[in-house]
């Protein structure tokens, strides 16, 4: 079985300091990624390869206000996601162990996301008529960063006359090479951590359309290789990772959103979001048309949605026993804020928009991502709250020991004998009273001034701390 169309998005997420939040904008401008805007059709017709027309407008139809606002608003800002594209149009080819498989690098976006979070989309597409394990093995191969196991090993890639043996080296050498000094540097937290460490597996996650025969069956084991990119064996079969029926139904029937079934069917699964068709030629288009434009700012928002809790998930795990109290109200912030702007349960206005995002929040394990880090976050707040609380009710009851045996021993006595032209030699004649009263005295305003140093210390080191994670991030 050939795939007659064969259309994929690799998404590569990030970490971005806000901080550069204007000089990123301009090296983007630089390099040639333009701020993309929904008026601008003409140029946008040029990201998506030949005879694909997408109707931007529509977008303006599908996705409620307040979620519209925010994706595909022209006003360039943090608080919005800023798409940036750039028209690419190079050919390549990647080399396996049974397949050479041709294809054309369409086009790049660079989305800047709020919270720092940016998400790079690289529009791939495959020559017509490409068998189609093949082109499931290309987006198997192709979404390894790094190849380490000897399943993802056996790859290359040769692009604009460079050969490459993994796609990390393509994306930051070739498609976007500036774009590394923007990452946020972990090594602070950990010498031996990744550069994303919120970045599963290392691989990015794809979606897909492949147009097949027109009336070719597509049936279970096919949806389950499409949502599991199982391309093809070590002896070059067609591979599929389960030999349990029941659980390939199971999991197909858990996955698969079946409206326009038995010609057109969408699985996702935590590898990717594919689309299988087999109806004519003209339904094709509009089905890709979708593909291009509603999937793509769907999967956009929910694969956001992921990656933020996941963001907060890795920061407060290296905080658990941390007593920066700033830094775990800063993160409660950011969770708070996320879930009143860009957290919503609902993002589409139509009804198949509502079913889909359904199944992104399913696979993505949004809401019980978000249950785990809000209730985690909150444990830890109250935790470091107890704490402060405690400390600060012994400190009172230090302070109020220090002004009830001052007050019974006369401290007011002592204070007006050192107001007086005073000899030091007359502390020799004080009583043993006196003497209390004097050392309390000392021991009082010795331990008022430590406690003022002390709070200006901690102030001092938490604006400081402040300032330098802003530009950090």
């Amino acid at each position: 079985m050939n795939s007659l169309k064969t259309h994929y998005v690799f998404y590569y997420p990030f970490n971005y300091r806000q901080y550069d939040f204007v000089k990123l904008q301009q090296i983007l401008k630089r390099n040639k990624f333009y701020h993309f805007t929904i008026d601008e059709e003409e140029f946008n017709e040029t990201l998506y390869g030949p005879d694909i027309e997408v109707s931007h407008q529509l977008l303006k139809q599908f996705f409620y206000p307040f979620m519209e606002e925010k994706l595909l608003n022209d006003e360039i800002s943090v608080r919005n996601f800023n798409r940036y594209s750039k028209k690419i149009l190079c050919d390549g080819k990647m080399k396996t162990a049974f397949d050479d498989i041709p294809f054309t690098l369409l086009s790049a976006d660079i989305n800047l996301c709020p919270f720092g979070i940016g998400i790079l989309a690289v529009r791939i597409q495959l020559a017509d008529d490409v068998d189609l394990n093949a082109a499931l093995s290309f987006g198997h191969f192709f979404r390894v960063l790094q190849p380490k196991i000897d399943e993802e090993l056996g790859a290359e890639i040769t692009y604009d006359n460079f050969v490459f043996y993994n796609t990390d080296e393509l994306i930051l050498k070739k498609i976007a090479p500036f774009l590394e000094q923007f990452f946020v540097d972990y090594s602070s937290i950990h010498k031996n951590i990744s550069k994303i460490p919120f970045f599963e597996d290392e691989r990015m996650y794809v979606s897909a359309f492949f147009h097949l025969e027109e009336g070719a069956e597509i049936d279970e084991h096919l949806l389950y290789r499409a949502g599991q990119l199982n391309g093809r064996d070590k002896n070059g079969d067609p591979y599929i990772s389960s030999s349990n029926k029941e659980y390939i139904e199971r999991f197909v029937q858990e996955h698969c959103y079946e409206r326009w079934a038995p010609k057109f069917h969408i699985i996702t699964t935590l590898q990717g979001h594919i689309h299988l068709s087999s109806v004519n030629d003209e339904s094709m288009k509009k089905y890709l048309n979708s593909f291009h434009s509603v999937s793509y700012y769907t999967l956009l928002i929910h694969y956001f949605y992921k990656l933020m809790l996941l963001k907060l998930v890795f920061e407060h795990s290296e905080l658990k026993f941390s007593k920066d109290k700033d830094i775990v109200e800063e993160l409660i912030e950011q969770i708070t804020k996320f879930a009143s702007r860009y957290y919503f349960s609902e993002v589409s206005a139509r009804s198949e928009g509502k079913e889909i995002s359904h199944y992104f929040r399913k696979a993505f394990r949004i809401d019980g991502l978000y249950r785990e880090t809000k209730e985690t976050l909150e444990e830890l707040y109250r935790i470091q709250e107890d704490r402060s609380t405690d400390r600060l009710n012994k400190l009172i009851f230090i302070l109020t020991i220090f002004s009830m045996i001052s007050g019974i021993y006369g401290m007011n006595l002592v204070i007006e004998m050192l107001a007086e032209p005073f000899n030091i030699s007359e502390i020799f004649s004080f009583t043993f009273f006196e003497w209390i009263a004097l050392i309390l005295m000392v021991f009082g305003l010795l331990t008022l001034a430590l406690l003022i140093l002390n709070q200006v210390y901690k102030y001092s080191i938490s604006y400081y701390g402040k300032v330098n994670r802003r530009r950090q991030r």
